[in-house]
């Protein structure tokens, strides 16, 4: 009624909902874009997938190796002047901040596609801009997420892929059936 009337009316609450949102999206792109050269090497790369039983979340990007393993990335657009990603007393920080709620909300994801799937999913957690702790090689491990600067996934994934599996190819399609396109 106020802006109908021209008054300005902003809500901060609003305004920041809505950068995160494009944050989102634009680490999301980002680790798109990484991912990509993976499919011409027999990689299932599947990007914003439903969740079964997710009202809201889906899966950012979900990967299918050559070897059979089936990879569930979360892409975080997260600034570098906040400081530096890292864990802290068991708890995933950025900077100051407590992110363990995005921590526990990942996790939930893969508690669903596990489920959906029938079969174990890694978990790992691509950061842009800001800095990632490495607590041992690229990153760090918390509550069985490994947490990875996003220019490390590529070489990550291909360096613990198993030998070749001749179902990988299958799984990949069942992996598109059962985690169908958000969009």
């Amino acid at each position: 009624v106020l802006a109908w009337l021209g008054f300005p009316v902003t809500d901060a609450r609003m305004e920041r909902e809505a950068a995160a949102w494009a944050a989102g999206a634009q680490g999301e792109a980002a680790t798109k874009a990484f991912l990509a050269p993976l499919e011409a090497y027999g990689w299932r790369v599947l990007h914003d997938r439903r969740i079964p039983g997710a009202h809201s979340a889906n899966a950012d990007h979900v990967i299918v190796s050559p070897g059979g393993r089936v990879y569930l990335v979360d892409s975080k657009l997260w600034s570098k002047k906040t400081g530096a990603v890292r864990v802290e007393g068991g708890r995933l920080m950025h900077g100051p901040y407590d992110r363990s709620r995005v921590l526990r909300a990942l996790l939930f994801e893969q508690t669903l596609v596990e489920r959906a799937l029938g079969m174990p999913v890694t978990v790992l957690m691509a950061v842009h801009s800001a800095p990632v702790a490495a607590v041992s090689g690229a990153g760090f491990q918390v509550e069985g997420v490994s947490v990875i600067p996003a220019a490390a996934l590529v070489r990550l994934l291909v360096l613990n892929d198993g030998p070749r599996d001749p179902r990988a190819a299958e799984l990949g399609r069942v992996v598109e059936a059962v985690l169908p396109s958000y969009l």
